[in-house]
C-alpha cells in the first residue's frame, strides 16, 4: 500500500459506522491519602468555630445547669481539638478525618437530644452547624453540596456573634425572630396585659415587648402569672400574684421579703434605693437593685404593692449593660399597674359584718356610725385581746384602718371635759411617746367634745390617730380612729365623720349607765 500524497483529500468516512460523542474532561484522579477541597474548606471553618468557642468562653457567663455532655461547648479543650483537626486538613492531611466525622456525628445526635428538652431552639442550632461540616467532611463533596455547607456554618456564625455582641453591647436586633422561633413569646405586641391569679392590669409602653407563652414562663419561673419580655434588650417584666384569704398585706413587710430573696439569690447584691410607687404612694414600693447571679450582672426596678388579702410583686430587669436604655420602658411598665376592680374582698378571721344602722355601746348607751358599708365590727375576743378597754372596735381591711371606742364611768362625779382631754394628752406623750398636732373643739359637738390629731411611731411603724374625747355628767367616752401614717390621708375624712357622728348616752337618765 503506497502513501497517500500529502495534498491528498481525507478519505470517505465509513457511512456504516455508529455515531460517536464527544469526550468529556477526563475525571481528576486523587491520591487516596489526599484530602478533599471541601474538606480542606471543613478544616478552615472548624478553627472558625474553635475561635468563637474561645470568644465566647472569654466573655459570656458559663452555663449555671452544665452537664458533661453539654459544658463542652464552653470548654477550652474542644476549641483546641478543632484547631488541630482544622490544621490537618488544610495541610492535607487527612490523618485526623476519620476523628473529625465522629466528633461532628456525636455532636448531631447526642447534643441534639440533650438541647432539645433544655432549648429546642439551641438544638437546632446544633443541627445546623454539625450538618454543615458532615456535609463537606463526608466523600468527595462537589460544588452543590459545598455551597450549602458553607452557608448552613455561615447562618450558625452569624447567630454566635451576634449573640455575642449582645451580651457585649446589650443590643440584639434579631433577638425577637429566634425568641419567636423557640416559641417562648406571642407574635402579637403584649399591649394591655391581665392577669391570670387576679386581674390586675399592666400596659406595655411600646410595641417592642411581648408576652411569653405561660408553659415557657412557668418554666423559668414556677411563681410567675404573667412574664412581658423585650427581646432585643433582654428586657423582662414579672409578675407575681399572692393571695392571703382575710389578711392585710403590709407593703414595707413585702419590700423587705423581695429584698431579702434578692439578696440570698444573688452572689453580689446592691440596694441601689427605696421609695415609694409613684402611682401607688399608700401600698406600694419600688425597690431599685443591681445583683450578680449565674455570672449574670442585672439591674432591676421591683415594685411591691400590697392590699387586703393580695400582694403583686412586678419585677423588671434587664442585663446591666442594657439597663440605661431598657430602664424608661420598665419603670413606665411597673408603674402601669393597676389593682383588680372584680374582686370581692372576703371578711378577716376576727371580724364580722356589721349589723343594719348606728351601732350601740356595750358598756353604755352610746351610738357609733359605720363611716360606709366597707367598714366591719371586730369580735369581742378580738378587740378584747388587742386593747381590753375597748367596748366597741370598727376595721377597714383594705385600708387596715380601726375605730374603737374607750368607755368610762365616774359614778356621782362630774367629768371635767378640760381635764378629761389633760389626762388623755398626757398618757399619750408618756406611753406613747406621741405628738399632739391639735387640739381643738369637736365641730359637732364644741361644748361636750375636743379633738385631738396625734402621731406615734411604733417600733414597726408610723401611726397617725383622730381622738374624739367626749364627756358629761359622769360619763366619759374616748373614740379612737387611727391607721398607717401613709394611708391617713386617704381615710381621715371616714375617721373623722366616725367621731363627729358619735352620739353619748342621753344624760342623767337611767339610760345612761348599763348595770
Amino acid at each position: 500500500m503506497t502513501n497517500p500524497a500529502p495534498d491528498a483529500p481525507p478519505p470517505e468516512a465509513n457511512a456504516y459506522a455508529p455515531p460517536t460523542a464527544p469526550l468529556g474532561e477526563p475525571p481528576v484522579l486523587r491520591a487516596p491519602d489526599a484530602v478533599t477541597p471541601a474538606q480542606r474548606i471543613a478544616g478552615g471553618l472548624l478553627i472558625v468555630n474553635a475561635a468563637l468557642v474561645l470568644i465566647e468562653a472569654a466573655f459570656l457567663p458559663s452555663d449555671p445547669d452544665p452537664t458533661p455532655l453539654t459544658s463542652p461547648g464552653r470548654s477550652i479543650l474542644p476549641a483546641i481539638i478543632d484547631i488541630v483537626i482544622g490544621i490537618s486538613l488544610l495541610s492535607n492531611n487527612r490523618k485526623f478525618l476519620p476523628w473529625a466525622i465522629v466528633r461532628v456525628a456525636f455532636g448531631l445526635v447526642v447534643l441534639t437530644a440533650l438541647l432539645a428538652f433544655k432549648d429546642p431552639f439551641l438544638a437546632v442550632m446544633q443541627v445546623v452547624v454539625s450538618g454543615s461540616f458532615l456535609l463537606l467532611l463526608i466523600g468527595d463533596a462537589g460544588k452543590p453540596r459545598m455551597a450549602v455547607g458553607g452557608a448552613l456554618f455561615g447562618l450558625y456564625a452569624l447567630i454566635s456573634v451576634l449573640g455575642l455582641s449582645a451580651t457585649l453591647t446589650g443590643t440584639n436586633p434579631i433577638a425577637g425572630l429566634i425568641w419567636t422561633a423557640r416559641g417562648d413569646i406571642e407574635t402579637a405586641p403584649a399591649g394591655v396585659v391581665t392577669g391570670n391569679a387576679s386581674h390586675y392590669r399592666l400596659r406595655a409602653p411600646s410595641d417592642r415587648w411581648h408576652l411569653r407563652k405561660p408553659e415557657a414562663a412557668k418554666k423559668d419561673n414556677p411563681l410567675a402569672d404573667r412574664w412581658i419580655s423585650r427581646p432585643d434588650l433582654d428586657a423582662h417584666v414579672i409578675v407575681i400574684a399572692e393571695k392571703v384569704p382575710g389578711m392585710l398585706v403590709l407593703p414595707e413587710a413585702l419590700a423587705d421579703a423581695v429584698i431579702k430573696n434578692a439578696k440570698l439569690a444573688a452572689t453580689t447584691f446592691e440596694l441601689v434605693g427605696r421609695a415609694p410607687l409613684r402611682t401607688h404612694p399608700e401600698n406600694g414600693r419600688m425597690v431599685h437593685t443591681r445583683s450578680k447571679t449565674s455570672g449574670i450582672e442585672i439591674e432591676s426596678l421591683t415594685g411591691v404593692v400590697a392590699t387586703y388579702e393580695h400582694g403583686y410583686q412586678i419585677l423588671a430587669f434587664a442585663p446591666k449593660k442594657a439597663f440605661a436604655e431598657a430602664e424608661p420602658d420598665l419603670r413606665a411598665f411597673v408603674e402601669s399597674f393597676e389593682l383588680p376592680t372584680d374582686e370581692k374582698p372576703g371578711l378577716p378571721a376576727d371580724a364580722e359584718a356589721l349589723p343594719p344602722g348606728k351601732l350601740k355601746g356595750v358598756a353604755a348607751d352610746y351610738t357609733l356610725t359605720p363611716p360606709s358599708e366597707v367598714w366591719a365590727l371586730r369580735k369581742p375576743e378580738a378587740a378584747k385581746k388587742d386593747n381590753p378597754l375597748a367596748d366597741r372596735w370598727l376595721v377597714r381591711p383594705d385600708k387596715d384602718a380601726h375605730i374603737f371606742v374607750v368607755a368610762e364611768h365616774a359614778p356621782g362625779a362630774v367629768v371635767d371635759l378640760e381635764k378629761y382631754v389633760d389626762a388623755v394628752a398626757s398618757s399619750v406623750l408618756d406611753r406613747m411617746h406621741g405628738t399632739i398636732d391639735a387640739r381643738e373643739p369637736l365641730r359637732t359637738d364644741p361644748k361636750n367634745a375636743r379633738l385631738l390629731h396625734v402621731r406615734a411611731d411604733t417600733e414597726e411603724m408610723k401611726l397617725e390617730y383622730y381622738y374624739g374625747l367626749f364627756a358629761r355628767g359622769d360619763r366619759a367616752f374616748q373614740v379612737i380612729a387611727f391607721a398607717r401614717a401613709e394611708v391617713f390621708p386617704s381615710v381621715k375624712d371616714e375617721l373623722l365623720k366616725a367621731i363627729e357622728a358619735f352620739e353619748m348616752p342621753p344624760e342623767n337618765t337611767a339610760a345612761s349607765t348599763k348595770r
